[in-house]
């Protein structure tokens, strides 16, 4: 083959060579701009990070076929997103419902557009913060925290600085069932009763914001003028009554909790003579029995400066038998120290169905404290003193379609005038965790949450490393050094 041939030879594969790159590079780059224009993404994540599940593309899809719309306020601006690589997964999980019609994402700015802010919060009824979610169809509104969307594993190293373990992305069941929950109408109510003497509702005004967060309704119930307990019920509660339940009342809240409700009792101490019969049996049920007393604290270290009645108690940590853990959170924020006003106390009765209740301590005193007998009828009462009293417990009977009771040893942590002060903030997030525990207000959509995991190579040794730079930048060198030795030579041939 003479030296023409050759060259001709050469010059026909390097045509070839640039023409195959021209073609590559003619395709790709139209289908990258093509895709970026559409905004055409594909979720490469091990765990689909940022798709869709099947459960909440069926719902959608049945809401678009409904023609239903769903304003979905979200109080930030997408565009601040998108440089912000912890919000990723949220980012595009909002694209991704956005491509539905029934899914109407209303993202602004509440600095720079208040008065839509306070069209969606005109009295100051939730709790709105950055970042927060506030879903409205016909009428119903319900509101989803930002702190929702992600949950933090987090671990302390030798020099007690903290940092994150592990993280899951929780947003589609919260974001999906928040949907369902405007679109069926559902909003769980929980009823004051009334009657008894009990502090009225309207010393309430803080605590029933504090409900409206947490997506409850709040409305006063007179048990003597209703037939039963209202079928929208999930939690009733008695706050600081001063006389007993009658007989028919007690009938109608047992019928209550045997089909699976939720009862919260405080109770106040009470001076007068009078013995909550009713009331009794009703926690007696539950394996839990109260004191007639009223408890106060004889080390002036614990308890507010000139009331020994407003007195420092301790979160009691879930025992190792406990199926929920109401004190965890409480006890990890170590700057609160909680404080009851003053308060009865309970305690635990080994009744026949003990062993079908799951029932733990939430509140105790020190042994400083002295309960002086307070109220009720009976003769000659004995202080307790020297020892742990109960301020708080719960308990679940499982054999009651996991009906669910709480005590607290005063109301008067709650009212608007007790949150004026710092000294009730534990025991107020108390009482508002037992209300989650008893009946949560979000529907969930049983979608498992995802970990915000990615492909990663883990390095264990200089060897291993010495190899992956090997592997992945000496090798594609050589083979292209090779390959222009080669390309020069068959050039000079």
């Amino acid at each position: 083959m003479n030296t023409v041939d050759i060259h001709k030879k050469n010059k026909k594969f390097t045509a070839i060579a640039w023409a195959l790159a021209a073609l590559i590079l003619a395709v790709t780059i139209p289908l990258n701009l093509i895709f970026s224009r559409l905004n055409i993404n594909f979720d490469m994540t091990p765990n689909s990070l940022y798709t869709l599940t099947k459960t909440t593309t069926d719902y959608l899809d049945s809401l678009e076929r409904q023609n239903i719309k769903v304003d979905v306020y979200f109080l930030m601006p997408m565009e601040e997103m998108e440089g912000e690589l912890e919000l990723l997964a949220l980012y595009r999980t909002l694209l991704a419902y956005d491509e539905y019609e029934c899914f109407n994402l209303i993202d602004f700015d509440p600095d720079t557009e208040p008065q839509l802010l306070k069209d969606l919060n005109p009295n100051n009824v939730y709790n709105l913060t950055e970042r927060d979610f506030m879903f409205s169809y016909n009428g119903m509104v319900k509101r989803m925290p930002a702190r929702l969307m992600y949950t933090y594993q987090t671990a302390t190293d030798e020099r007690g600085n903290e940092y994150v373990v592990n993280a899951t992305f929780n947003a589609e069941n919260y974001l999906t069932g928040a949907m369902k929950s405007v679109v069926d109408g559902v909003q769980p109510t929980v009823y004051f009763l009334e009657g008894h003497g009990e502090t009225p509702l309207s010393s309430y005004t803080k605590l029933q914001t504090n409900f409206a967060n947490y997506n409850y309704g709040v409305k006063a119930l007179n048990l003597i003028n209703a037939d039963k307990v209202p079928d929208d019920a999930c939690i009733l509660v008695m706050a600081g009554p001063r006389n007993d339940i009658t007989d028919d009342e007690f009938e109608k809240i047992n019928a209550f909790l045997d089909k699976g409700g939720n009862l919260s009792l405080l109770m106040t101490p009470n001076d007068s003579e009078v013995s909550y019969t009713n009331i009794s049996s009703l926690m007696a049920r539950f394996c839990i029995g109260m004191d007639y007393n009223r408890i106060y604290e004889t080390d002036s270290a614990r308890h507010a400066s000139n009331n020994k009645f407003t007195f420092m108690c301790d979160l009691m940590p879930a025992s190792a038998e406990a199926e929920t853990d109401l004190t965890g959170a409480l006890i990890e924020d170590s700057g609160l120290i909680p404080y009851m006003p003053a308060s009865r106390s309970f305690f635990s009765i080994f009744g026949s169905n003990y062993s079908t209740c799951n029932i733990d301590t939430l509140l105790e005193t020190s042994t400083t404290a002295y309960g002086e007998p307070y109220g009720g009828a009976f003769e000659d009462p004995e202080p307790i003193e020297g020892q742990h009293m109960y301020l708080a417990m719960y308990s679940e009977d499982t054999l009651r379609k996991n009906a669910k009771l709480a005590v607290f040893g005063s109301a008067e942590f709650m009212t608007d005038q007790a949150t004026d002060s710092n000294y009730f903030i534990v025991p107020l997030n108390l009482f508002l965790s037992t209300i989650t525990w008893m009946y949560d207000s979000d529907i969930n959509m049983n979608i498992a949450n995802k970990e915000k995991t990615y492909d990663s190579l883990n390095i264990n040794s200089e060897d291993a490393a010495s190899g992956l730079i090997a592997l992945f930048v000496a090798v594609p060198c050589v083979v292209a050094l090779a390959g222009i030795i080669i390309w020069l030579r068959r050039k000079d041939a």
